[in-house]
């Protein structure tokens, strides 16, 4: 009978402290509760972002942290572009609304990317790290953030291309690619001589206008190759001058691509371009007139990119700008050239190279014809082409 009694009172211990401890599993008012320690909160280069493409500091975005309502482990990054205007301001001033201009994202061909991100919390601050696929693209993120900043490094991998991964060389032999057809010809002698506007800027590529160097010849000597980087970036060998024995390699997140059968989008970062121009020491005084007006031109493919087109022949790669984007920045640049002062420039930096004099004749008419040229424009490339 003891035993009995022992048995049942042990029992019943057992199936106590089971139950027990199920219901109190079971119970949710008993689960830890995570509460992020940061608030919605945007970002910028001036208020604590911190923020890399493949290892390389990129200005000019935004990303707004955005915790989750319900649950506080998880949150959602908004990245986009922003566009600080006031170093652009002298050459915008009476030509377009600043406000309506579109920028450019971090990934190009995005305007804005939303990564949702799993947060490990410690004290004020949070965590994230993982990858995603977004349109074809891998983007691998790791980052923190607090109320003070935001630091986020995104490694990215586009879709492969005909272009991804290759580097290509200038082309020593006809570097500049470059076609104009108008209906309506160059008078170069009334009456009696007239020529296509494509012969006579061809015909000026090949005269050496700098010094002893053709233009072509020019371009090679500071000009190496680009490559097509498998997260987007355009990057290219250059020389500052031509003096300078080796080549330098322009930074990431400046140039931008996407690139699709024969059509490429390129995708200027001006924040970057801007901090560049800074950094290597030159000022607004620099800034021409040729700048000025291209620069409302450039401005309306900040968001789009630059449409252009490549052919890719065996070993050959032709990259340039069709008709409808050449002609805007030609038309851009057509009143620089009415401008009786920069024609003086120009006639006087031809007038002191003795190479150059017999084509003193021939500059003033294509000057003063160049608007009826433009406006009766039929066909138009211009561009560069590449060797493998």
């Amino acid at each position: 009978m003891k035993k009995r009694v022992l048995f049942c009172l042990v029992a019943g211990l057992a199936c106590g402290g089971f139950f027990t401890s199920c219901s109190d599993d079971d119970d949710p008012t008993n689960d830890e509760i995570v509460v992020c320690p940061v608030g919605q909160t945007t970002y910028t280069d001036a208020s604590g972002l911190v923020l890399t493409y493949s290892g390389q500091p990129v200005l000019g975005k935004q990303v707004v942290f955005a915790p989750d309502a319900n649950d506080g482990s998880k949150a959602t990054l908004t990245i986009s572009g922003v566009l600080d205007l006031s170093s652009l301001t002298g050459m915008m001033a009476g030509r377009q609304d600043a406000s309506a201009i579109g920028v450019p994202g971090v990934i190009p061909g995005q305007v804005t990317t939303t990564i949702p991100v799993d947060l490990t919390v410690s004290g004020d601050e949070v965590s994230f790290e993982g990858t995603t696929d977004q349109d074809g693209c891998t983007i691998a993120y790791e980052g923190s953030a607090s109320e003070g900043g935001l630091t986020l490094n995104l490694n990215v991998t586009m879709p492969a291309n005909d272009l991804t991964g290759a580097t290509w060389t200038i082309s020593g032999e006809a570097p500049i690619h470059f076609v104009w057809e108008s209906d309506k010809q160059i008078s170069i002698v009334p009456g009696m001589l007239d020529m296509p506007i494509g012969d006579i800027i061809n015909l000026a590529l090949s005269f050496p206008l700098l010094g002893e160097q053709t233009v072509n010849g020019a371009l090679t000597q500071v000009f190496h190759s680009v490559t097509f980087g498998t997260d987007g970036n355009i990057t290219a060998e250059y020389k500052k001058n031509m003096t300078d024995a080796e080549w330098a390699t322009s930074p990431l997140n400046v140039a931008q691509y996407t690139a699709n059968s024969g059509s490429l989008r390129l995708f200027l970062n001006p924040s970057m371009i801007i901090a560049n121009i800074q950094n290597a020491g030159l000022s607004r005084s620099t800034t021409t007139d040729i700048v000025t007006n291209l620069m409302p031109v450039l401005l309306q493919y900040l968001a789009t990119g630059i449409p252009m087109t490549y052919v890719q022949e065996g070993t050959n790669l032709s990259v340039y700008l069709e008709t409808e984007t050449a002609l805007q920045f030609v038309e851009a640049l057509a009143p620089i050239f009415q401008d009786e002062a920069f024609v003086a420039q120009i006639m006087q930096m031809i007038a002191s190279n003795p190479s150059l004099g017999q084509l003193s004749n021939m500059i003033t008419p294509v000057l003063q014809q160049l608007p009826e040229v433009i406006a009766a424009t039929t066909n138009m490339e211009v561009g560069v082409n590449f060797q493998k």
